[in-house]
């Protein structure tokens, strides 16, 4: 008997059954919140830098 396998809708990879969701999608969802979470920190590290420089220089 072979192992149940599912056809992933997005990407089209064929995975075990036994796993929750696509592991490729999955990786790539992580990669973009890593990223956006990323980007968040620099814009508020850049908004308190600037205004820490403001505070400063008064």
């Amino acid at each position: 008997m072979s192992d149940a396998q599912t056809k992933c809708p997005r990407c089209d990879l064929v995975y075990p059954a036994v796993e929750p969701a696509c592991p490729r999608c999955r990786r790539i969802r992580q990669t973009n919140i890593a990223i956006a979470t990323t980007m968040i920190m620099l814009v508020l590290l850049a908004v308190v830098g600037w205004l820490g420089m403001q505070l400063f220089f008064i």
